[in-house]
């Protein structure tokens, strides 16, 4: 990116251009583990980004994973969880939009998960729960099979690749080396919950930032108008960001709301 182009991103024109920033969790907002949280310099960058912004987040946690992190940064607007499946109000504590795998889809899911021998959860709003321990009648948003090498979780996508309606997606596992895989309804990505969302905050999409580092932030970014990718963001996700931010070890999203937002 160009310094003339930068600049004219960071004018105020431009800014006001934005009603509404949604950041990923996991190596955006908070250090990719399971006790991350977000360091005091992001918690008071968001604080002013507030004032003058909506704040909201878009992430494959499930909500008693993601609620602690929501309330520390004080975010009231929707939210999405269940990697798209699923938007949250944080004022009315429900579940305001959901998408769900149908019986049939996750039966078949089932299916190929016990040929493989792949331990997996379910969950629809709750916590995750074993496959094993679920009636075959049980209507999930979200399977998450966690710890897998990569290549176990391709030869899985390949798979799955036969039952239709449902897409995986691979995100960084809180263990180094190894990846997770998400299952959601194919009207259920990131991407479907930006435009869901879109319409309780009564914003735009191309009004809209999104800031991520992941594969599954792939959807995230295309739905918005303005694309970043944190300096650890893989690098396909790079390529198509209109901004690279610094690392979420250097508190990128506080450089990302410093530069756009305020």
């Amino acid at each position: 990116m160009s310094r003339q182009v930068l600049k004219e991103m960071k004018s105020s024109k431009f800014k006001k251009k934005y009603k509404a920033i949604i950041f990923d969790v996991d190596g955006t907002l908070i250090p990719n583990k399971e006790d991350g949280m977000p360091s005091e310099n992001v918690k008071k960058a968001i604080l002013k980004a507030s004032k003058k912004i909506k704040i909201s987040i878009a992430t494959s946690r499930s909500l008693p994973h993601a609620i602690h992190i929501i309330d520390s940064l004080s975010i009231n607007s929707p939210v999405i969880l269940n990697g798209g499946t699923m938007i949250w109000d944080p004022r009315k504590k429900s579940i305001i939009w959901e998408k769900n795998i149908s019986n049939k889809k996750y039966r078949e899911i089932v299916s190929i998960l016990k040929d493989e021998k792949i331990k997996a959860f379910a969950n629809r709003g709750n916590d995750d729960i074993e496959i094993e321990k679920l009636p075959a009648s049980y209507i999930p948003q979200q399977i998450w099979i966690g710890k897998i090498t990569k290549r176990k979780a391709e030869k899985l996508r390949s798979r799955l690749e036969a039952v239709k309606m449902i897409i995986p997606h691979f995100v960084p596992s809180w263990t180094n080396g190894l990846v997770d895989v998400i299952i959601t309804h194919s009207e259920a990505t990131k991407l479907h919950g930006i435009l869901e969302i879109s319409k309780f905050l009564k914003v735009k999409s191309e009004n809209i930032i999104g800031v991520g580092d992941g594969y599954n932030d792939f959807p995230l970014l295309m739905a918005c108008g303005l694309k970043i990718a944190m300096g650890n963001a893989v690098p396909d996700l790079k390529a198509i960001a209109d901004y690279v931010a610094p690392s979420v070890d250097d508190d990128g999203v506080a450089d990302v709301i410093e530069k756009f937002v305020l």
